[in-house]
């Protein structure tokens, strides 16, 4: 039988080994709340950064870290409203502010220029180890500037003043205002301190000294200008239309046409041709040259057959070549040369609406449609008659029409108002005025025109001295009768 032997570890080897495991949960939970804790201040500097101004960033020079959005810009704003240019020229002085200067700062614009990296986690954080300049958004009118300085001068001593082209009163000749020599500026000093002045919202001083200069434009320039302007408007330009026919254009209608442009530097260019003008003249003669074509009116029966010709069909003629021809003409002037274009032309082919009438009607004063209501005014036998297509439903009613010197109208009108009862007034041959209260019945067809009952007359059917102000007078009956037949719109054809 064997022996067993167990040794047993010394009670202090054991002690060291306890402590070391003590030791590592120690070291692991330590780590483990480092780890939650710079956890929760990442995700809460994360979230703060979002919507305040990064470590590190600057508008202007100006840090606005912890800023937000909206302050920066207010605060932009101020500063731009804040800062001035001092305008020293020669010995006079002015303290001008950045909107006198035509300059504008987009505080909105560049706050939110400012807060682009926010919306990025990773530029937030790297923004711990890096720096963020963001300019000023700006912006400089030119124009306004150099007025600013031309108005300074101006109080100060004479500017130099250009030589200028205009067209005449007369609107067919160019002439000159003269150039006069006179004070100014090299203004590219003051452009330079301004952009600074709105770039770091800064005020800033500037120094400028005049001194005599030339106009940009003299007057000889000019004249030379003018000149070739008006040699422009003596060149022969006419337009061909389709019989040959010749159409020249005026002389105020080529000066119209004419630009003196202005160049970069400020003085005037080579005359030019606005092709836009030209263009509508061209339009315009085009139009005048054209020929509308006109569609006929044939009256048929009602089994198709063509009884007449109410209106004869024309072909028309349309200009196909408008753009063409202006572009022609600007080329052809603009190298100084005459122009004479042709214009082309589309045939427009017409046709034909056919008109159904009743039978019987192409005999009548009217040639009605089938079942179309109607009224034949005849005013030789001073009556009237109605029609349903080439019926007669009522009639002959007798009316007396106007006087001598106020005769009743004639032609085709149609029905247009009426009056169950109405005052009528108006002009008596002497000059003197009239008023006819409860005229009964009243039916227009025509302006002032229109048949009416006359209680006040007992006999009708006659014409002569003594007649109507060109109204229809008729028994009180008859005029009710056609107030209540004929519907808006219904054919009146007045005749002898």
């Amino acid at each position: 039988m064997g022996v067993e032997f167990a040794i047993e570890p010394s009670s202090s080897k054991l002690r060291h080994v306890n402590q070391k495991k003590v030791n590592r949960r120690l070291i692991f939970w330590v780590i483990s709340g480092l780890l939650v804790v710079f956890g929760i201040g990442a995700v809460a500097y994360g979230a703060y950064f979002s919507t305040h101004g990064l470590p590190g960033s600057s508008v202007a020079g100006t840090p606005v870290t912890g800023q937000t959005e909206e302050e920066v810009a207010e605060h932009l704003a101020e500063r731009a409203q804040q800062v001035t240019l001092t305008l020293r020229i020669d010995e006079h002085t002015r303290e001008l502010s950045l909107a006198d200067l035509g300059i504008s700062v987009d505080a909105p614009a560049t706050a939110t220029k400012a807060f682009a990296a926010n919306d990025n986690v990773g530029e937030r954080f790297s923004a711990l180890f890096t720096k963020q300049a963001t300019p000023v958004s700006v912006t400089i009118d030119q124009h306004a500037l150099d007025s600013v300085v031309s108005d300074l001068i101006s109080e100060f001593g004479e500017p130099a003043t250009d030589a200028t082209v205009t067209l005449g009163e007369d609107g067919l000749s160019f002439g000159i205002e003269p150039a006069k020599a006179g004070l100014g500026v090299d203004a590219s000093e003051l452009s330079t301190a301004a952009f600074r002045a709105a770039e770091t919202l800064t005020s800033q001083t500037v120094e400028m000294q005049t001194s005599q200069v030339d106009p940009k434009t003299s007057t000889e320039q000019a004249q030379a200008i003018a000149d070739e302007a008006n040699g422009l408007v003596e060149l022969d330009v006419r337009l061909i239309g389709r019989l040959s026919d010749s159409y020249p254009a005026s002389a105020a209608q080529k000066a119209q046409w004419i630009v003196i442009p202005t160049e970069a530097d400020g003085s005037l260019g080579k005359p030019t041709i606005d092709h836009e003008k030209a263009a509508a003249w061209v339009e315009q003669t085009a139009a005048n040259t054209g020929v509308n074509v006109i569609n006929g009116v044939r009256n048929v029966n009602q089994a198709g057959a063509v009884l007449s010709t109410m209106t004869e069909a024309r072909a028309g003629w349309r200009v196909n070549n408008v753009a063409e021809t202006t572009d022609a003409l600007v080329a052809t002037l603009t190298s100084g040369e005459p122009f004479s274009g042709t214009f082309a032309y589309d045939e427009i082919e017409p046709t034909y609406n056919d008109r159904v009438i009743a039978d019987g009607a192409q005999n009548l004063a009217y040639p009605a449609a089938p079942g179309e209501k109607w009224i034949d005014v005849n005013l030789s036998t001073n009556s009237a008659t109605a029609y349903e297509g080439a019926t007669p439903v009522r009639g002959p009613m007798y009316f007396v029409p106007g006087m001598p010197e106020m005769p009743t109208p004639t032609g085709k009108f149609n029905v247009y108002l009426k009056y169950q009862s109405q005052t009528m007034r108006g002009t008596n041959l002497d000059g003197s005025t009239y008023e006819s209260p409860n005229v009964p019945w009243v039916t227009y067809f025509t302006g002032s025109i229109a048949f009416h009952g006359a209680p006040w007359r007992d006999s009708f059917g006659w014409s002569g001295p003594g007649g109507s102000h060109g109204c229809l007078n008729m028994p009180v009956a008859d005029a009710q009768w056609i107030h209540g037949w004929a519907p808006m719109g219904s054919v009146v054809l007045s005749h002898y």
